[in-house]
C-alpha cells in the first residue's frame, strides 16, 4: 500500500552507479537505507545509512536472506564486477538474480524492485524485445557515441572500452564534417564490424533480458521490474520523468529501415532515482515491467557515483 512514513529500504549495490544515486535520493526523503554489497561502506557514513557487507556471489540464498532482516522494501541495483569487460557475465548474472529472488521469498520483505536494463523492453510494432532485434546494438552504440556524458562515464567505469568509444565518436564527427582521414574511416569500420560480430556488452544486456523471465507473469511474490531507457547516463537532476510499461519509448518518426536510428530515448541516473523512489513510496507498478524517460538535453559529464556527502545537510 502507498506510504508516506519513513521506510527501511534495502539497496543491493548501494555504492554503484544507480545504487548510489538512489541511496542519496532515499536518504534525502527521510528514509533509512540498508546498503548490501561486498563494500557498502564505500558510500560513506550517515545516521540513517546501515552498511551490511555481503558477498552475494558466495553466500547461499538462506544466508543472503539474513541480510534482508528489518527491510520493508528491497531494491536490487546489482551489477556484476566487470573489471573492464563484460565477457562471460551471462550465467553469473542469471545465477545471482535467482539467488536474490529465492532469498527475498523466504524473507519478510514486502516488495522487491529489480533494476534491469533496456534490452528487455518491447520494440513497438514487433514481437521482439530490444535485445533480440538485429538493429538494436548498432543503434545503441551510435547513440551513446554522440554523448560526452556517456563517454566520460564509460571511460571512468570501463577504461579501454570508453577510450575506444571516444575514438569512434571522434572519427564519426570527422566523417560528418567532411574531414575524415583514412584512419578515421578505418576506425569507424573496425568499431562497427566488431559490433556486428558481437557487441562487447551483449552478454550483459541479454542477461538482463533473460532475468525478466523470472518475473514475467509471476505473482507468487510482489515485484516491479525496472528497465531504465537505453540512453541511461549521468546528468543533471531535472526532477521530471515519464513512465512507460513494457514498451521502449522511441522519439520522432522512423526515417530509415532501422527503427532505432536517431530515435532512442534516455534518462539521467538522478531522475531514474526519483522514479524508483516514487515507486517505493507509492507502489503503483506492482507486477509491472516499466521504464522511465527524461530530459537528457544537457549533455555534460557528471559524477558516475555519489557518496553520502551529497545528502542534504551533509553526511553524519
Amino acid at each position: 500500500m502507498p506510504t508516506t512514513k519513513p521506510l527501511q529500504v534495502g539497496v543491493i549495490g548501494p555504492a554503484g552507479f544507480g545504487g548510489s544515486y538512489l541511496s542519496v535520493e532515499l536518504l534525502n526523503r527521510g528514509h533509512t537505507v540498508i546498503g548490501i554489497s561486498r563494500s557498502p561502506e564505500k558510500l560513506g557514513k550517515h545516521e540513517r545509512y546501515i552498511p551490511r557487507s555481503v558477498n552475494i556471489d558466495e553466500v547461499t540464498p538462506t544466508e543472503l536472506a539474513k541480510s534482508f532482516e528489518g527491510i520493508d522494501v528491497l531494491v536490487s541495483e546489482y551489477g556484476p564486477h566487470t573489471q573492464g569487460a563484460f565477457a562471460l557475465l551471462y550465467m553469473p548474472f542469471i545465477e545471482t538474480v535467482r539467488k536474490i529472488i529465492l532469498a527475498y521469498k523466504v524473507s519478510k520483505v514486502k516488495y522487491l524492485l529489480f533494476v534491469g536494463g533496456a534490452g528487455s523492453l518491447h520494440v513497438p510494432g514487433t514481437s521482439d524485445a530490444c535485445v533480440d532485434h538485429p538493429d538494436f546494438f548498432m543503434s545503441y552504440r551510435r547513440a551513446i557515441a554522440t554523448s560526452e556524458a556517456h563517454i566520460a562515464y564509460m571511460e571512468e567505469r570501463l577504461g579501454i572500452m570508453g577510450t575506444a568509444l571516444r575514438s569512434y565518436r571522434n572519427a564519426r564527427i570527422a566523417q560528418r564534417e567532411g574531414r575524415a582521414t583514412a584512419d578515421d574511416e578505418r576506425a569507424i569500420a573496425e568499431y562497427e564490424d566488431g559490433i556486428k560480430k558481437k557487441d562487447q556488452a551483449s552478454d550483459f544486456i541479454k542477461a538482463g533480458r533473460a532475468a525478466f523471465m523470472f518475473f514475467d507473469g509471476n505473482e507468487s511474490f510482489r515485484w516491479s521490474f525496472v528497465s531504465p531507457s537505453a540512453l541511461y547516463r549521468p546528468g543533471k537532476r531535472m526532477g521530471k520523468y515519464e513512465i512507460s510499461v513494457d514498451d521502449m519509448v522511441l522519439e520522432g518518426e522512423q526515417k530509415t529501415d532501422n527503427i532505432f536510428e536517431d530515435r532512442l530515448t534516455g534518462i539521467t541516473v538522478a531522475d531514474m532515482a526519483i522514479a524508483i523512489a516514487d515507486e517505493i513510496e507509492n507502489e503503483k507498478l506492482v507486477w509491472k515491467h516499466w521504464s522511465a524517460t527524461g530530459d537528457i538535453s544537457e549533455d555534460k559529464p557528471a559524477p558516475a557515483y555519489l557518496t553520502l556527502e551529497a545528502v542534504e545537510g551533509g553526511s553524519k
